[in-house]
């Protein structure tokens, strides 16, 4: 409860009078990371540009894996029906290694996944504080 007494109305608009200059500041302070921030804008375009580079060879990479035992399947198929002279041995090695490349590839889409998810959660909440989305980031009225 505010003052009553002259005495406690001068303290009190005094205690308001800092309180109103620490939030001048700190308001100054805010406005120069923004600026800040905003200078930043294209080196997180860039960064976003070459994250969507690094999914676009990735997912060419899948495209690359899908055809390798693609092709390896079919030389299957061509030995079973007797059109191919290729030994099974041959043929068994080569799945083993077509293994060994597809678990390299789950790690590799793992990894992208939690870079995809943590980057758009980040996103998600930049933008919706910076849009006014968040209750926190409204000012009163």
């Amino acid at each position: 409860m505010p003052g009553t007494s002259p005495t406690e109305m001068h303290r009190d608009h005094l205690a308001w009078r800092n309180e109103d200059a620490l939030w001048r500041d700190e308001l100054s302070i805010w406005e120069h990371e923004i600026n800040q921030a905003i200078k930043d804008l294209p080196r997180l375009e860039r960064a976003l540009r070459t994250h969507k580079e690094r999914l676009q060879k990735y997912a060419a990479s899948i495209r690359l894996h899908e055809q390798d035992f693609a092709s390896h399947e079919h030389a299957i198929a061509e030995r079973e029906r007797g059109e191919a002279p290729e030994e099974l041995v041959s043929q068994v090695q080569e799945h083993g290694r077509e293994a060994e490349r597809h678990i390299m590839q789950r790690h590799a889409h793992e990894q992208f996944k939690r870079e995809q998810y943590m980057l758009m959660a980040m996103w998600k909440l930049l933008f919706g504080a910076v849009a006014g989305e968040s209750a926190g980031s409204r000012p009163p009225k």
